[in-house]
């Protein structure tokens, strides 16, 4: 089963559409509905009902959406396991005016520290 086709189909669900997805996505219409038509071949299901207003999800569409949330969340974590860069280290001296600390330093510095924990700020 592609991942990719599963992405595809969670976006749909969520978006309930099919032109939104693709823009979502930087792709086609034409693409989206073809990847969505081969997992629905493949599953040998229909996971939406389609009309004027959109799309909806089928019932059995309802619990293959649950299972494509988990396998891509699953692929996700798996990546995060697997990423063996070393966190962003070191220190960083700022000089500034008290003008400045006082405006927009505090809050660029609370970003800062959140985003690089391991970076120490002088």
């Amino acid at each position: 089963m592609n991942l990719k086709f599963l992405e595809t189909f969670v976006w749909v669900a969520r978006l309930q559409s099919f032109s939104l997805t693709a823009e979502k996505m930087f792709s086609t219409q034409a693409a989206i509905s073809s990847r969505i038509a081969s997992l629905e071949e493949e599953l040998g299901l229909r996971l939406f009902v389609r009309d004027s207003r959109g799309v909806s999800l089928t019932p059995e569409g309802l619990k293959v959406l649950d299972y494509a949330e988990q396998m891509l969340e699953v692929q996700r974590a798996l990546k995060q396991s697997l990423d063996t860069r070393s966190p962003q280290q070191g220190l960083v001296r700022i000089g500034v005016m008290d003008t400045v600390i006082h405006t927009w330093l505090s809050p660029l510095m609370s970003m800062l520290m959140q985003a690089f924990p391991a970076v120490e700020i002088e």
